[in-house]
């Protein structure tokens, strides 16, 4: 029996640990029956098939917030919005959206640069960073920072995910009846429209520039008067320049904006601080790294970066994806089965139950990953990944509703990553955790460090030069905050 005291994560960890041995388990309550799957050659059939395809009305809380988008869909409209949505996010849009990411992660270097010497929980920061980014790739290129929508905006988006989750563990309150009741409706509402004013602005901004350089042709067809003034593109006008995107409704455009910032938000935030957390601990994984990025770009922090650069860092993308295995960043995935189905393992899943997967029991399966509580980035090395189940890690999901924002999240953790070791050096505090199997976890949308991301933060000194070389000038971005 689970510890009285024990928050959810602690619980589904036992429960899957509890019935290791067999398939899958159940769990009921109320009358909602959810049955948890253990093992990959069931998980791949629930991912891969269409009959699966439905998202658990888990979810149903989420939608007046973010509107109709791949994270609820299903059926035809599901296949509609991502043929219209996954062409913008294509390796040559990424391109476009390298330099972005890089500032963003140099403006985060700045700010704990500021605080040389202090410990800090890395959190917060890491959601502005985030929230930062996204914002600008996603949605518009040519806002000032301190547009009231804006910042309205941002705010937001840490606020809509707190009331997902708190209607999510509080099943009374999925009805939006029985929620009208509560105390958070008023704040809910406000947060909802800070959401709604932005996106619909944006969008109503974009199309007017769209139309008013239309002149028949697609609205691409005429590059120089259609982007910003800095020259890049948003997602949301990538989209707005297919026939795909441009056939989609006002409403549905919303839907996917706030869809993809909402998802990115929280996963990203806490990727990046358990990924410091981590790197702090590991002081041999976070010299490699700065090792790996200097060979890369040079020690330069104000060096430009580009795609070209992302690419060649491979062992910084293996130490993001033990990130997401390890602590399995995005926990939970749950799916609503139309009919009686029959599982490989011989596993009857009733009609109209929801199905789940625990990622922390999948992560962590010995049959799959060798020292599975251990933190080894070379696990994702070719020659290691090689014959590995292909539903033994679904940090992105799989199957038809596998993330189209894979490529996006990498681009995005390994620039500030760049941008952050060049600069500076992460510790663990006086008292903090010695490994990363100690490091306590909780469970929100994400999962998270409990009690927040602290390390303690130091100036990277520069290198020494070799015998007989004058010292390399400093920057002026490197000279910031150091007393």
């Amino acid at each position: 029996r689970a510890s009285r005291r024990a928050g959810t994560y602690e619980v589904l960890t036992e429960l899957c640990s509890r019935y290791a041995a067999s398939p899958a388990f159940r769990v009921c309550v109320g009358h909602a029956t959810t049955v948890f799957l253990l093992r990959p050659d069931d998980i791949g059939a629930v991912l891969s098939s269409t009959r699966f395809a439905t998202k658990s009305s888990l979810y149903s809380a989420l939608e007046p917030l973010i509107g109709s988008g791949l994270a609820i869909l299903a059926g035809e409209d599901y296949r509609r919005h991502r043929k219209a949505v996954t062409p913008s996010l294509h390796l040559d849009v990424l391109k476009e959206f390298a330099p972005v990411f890089y500032k963003h992660g140099q403006v985060l270097a700045d700010s704990l640069a500021a605080r040389d010497g202090s410990v800090l929980d890395v959190v917060s920061l890491c959601g502005d960073c985030a929230n930062a980014a996204i914002c600008e790739t996603v949605m518009t290129t040519d806002v000032a920072d301190d547009d009231l929508g804006r910042q309205g905006f941002l705010a937001a988006i840490p606020e809509a995910n707190k009331h997902f989750m708190f209607r999510l563990s509080r099943p009374w309150f999925l009805g939006e009846w029985a929620f009208k009741l509560s105390g958070r409706y008023a704040a809910y509402l406000d947060t909802k429209r800070a959401l709604d004013d932005f996106t619909e602005r944006i969008i109503r901004e974009k199309k007017s520039r769209l139309v008013a350089a239309s002149t028949g042709t697609p609205p691409c067809a005429a590059p120089s008067t259609t982007r910003p003034p800095g020259g890049r593109l948003a997602f949301l006008d990538h989209v707005l320049c297919s026939a795909e995107g441009a056939a989609l409704g006002d409403d549905e455009l919303a839907a996917e904006v706030k869809t993809l910032v909402a998802i990115a938000s929280g996963s990203s935030m806490d990727t990046l601080s358990l990924f410091l957390q981590t790197i702090a601990i590991r002081q041999d994984i976070q010299e490699a790294i700065w090792k790996e990025v200097t060979d890369v770009v040079g020690e330069d922090a104000s060096r430009a970066l580009s795609a070209a650069d992302l690419q060649r860092l491979q062992y910084t993308e293996r130490v993001f994806k033990e990130v997401l295995r390890f602590y399995s960043v995005v926990p939970l995935f749950a799916r609503r089965s139309p009919e009686d189905v029959r599982l490989p393992s011989g596993v009857l899943v009733p009609r109209g139950c929801h199905v789940a997967l625990w990622l922390p029991h999948v992560h962590r399966c010995a049959e799959h990953f060798q020292d599975p509580d251990e933190f080894d980035p070379d696990r994702f090395l070719p020659e290691r990944a090689r014959g590995r189940h292909p539903y033994a890690f679904l940090a992105f999901s799989a199957g038809p509703r596998s993330c189209v924002g894979q490529r996006y999240a990498l681009h995005f953790l390994k620039a500030v990553a760049a941008a952050l070791v060049l600069r500076l050096r992460f510790a663990v505090p006086a008292g903090g955790p010695s490994r990363p199997q100690d490091v306590p976890l909780l469970l929100n949308l994400t999962t998270c460090v409990r009690g927040g991301a602290k390390v303690l933060v130091r100036v990277r000194p520069p290198r020494p030069p070799p015998p007989g070389l004058p010292p390399r000038p400093t920057t002026p971005r490197e000279g910031q905050g150091v007393h």
